[in-house]
């Protein structure tokens, strides 16, 4: 199991939007596109240990916003849509094991199911390998 902290932290990243499309929602993290940066206020203690494991690279840390890249992030990315799809399926999580990141996988499989909990779906909810409700397509950021 991953701890809260660090499974919202890659959340944040996921639910990210593309900074110059502000009006699409409300989102605590911005990600440009064109250089794969995201953009926010994290908990720094996570972020340094990422950094350290090599999961992360810092790219600016000033006027309290931190500026990151997400190494190998198409295979996060596609870890951790998998995990969600799994979870969606009912699933158990040791499908990890087959997974290219099984890390992602594990958060994208925690966070569906905690997502599940709540009594009433969050309206306009946008997370990267969640169903987008305006289009019923699956969300790829």
């Amino acid at each position: 199991m991953i701890s809260k902290k660090v499974r919202e932290f890659f959340v944040s990243l996921m639910e990210a939007r593309v900074e110059a499309s502000s009006g699409s929602g409300a989102s605590a993290v911005g990600y440009d596109p064109e250089t794969e940066q995201y953009t926010g206020v994290f908990n720094n203690s996570v972020v340094n240990k990422f950094i350290e494991q090599g999961v992360l690279e810092l790219v600016a840390d000033e006027n309290g916003l931190t500026i990151i890249l997400l190494n190998n992030r198409a295979d996060f990315l596609s870890g951790f849509a998998s995990g969600v799809s799994e979870a969606k399926l009912g699933r158990d999580q040791y499908y990890a094991d087959y997974n290219a990141n099984p890390f992602a996988f594990s958060i994208g499989y925690e966070h569906f199911l905690q997502i599940n909990k709540k009594k009433r779906p969050i309206p306009g909810y946008l997370c990267h390998g969640f169903v987008d409700e305006q289009s019923g397509e699956i969300h790829k950021q």
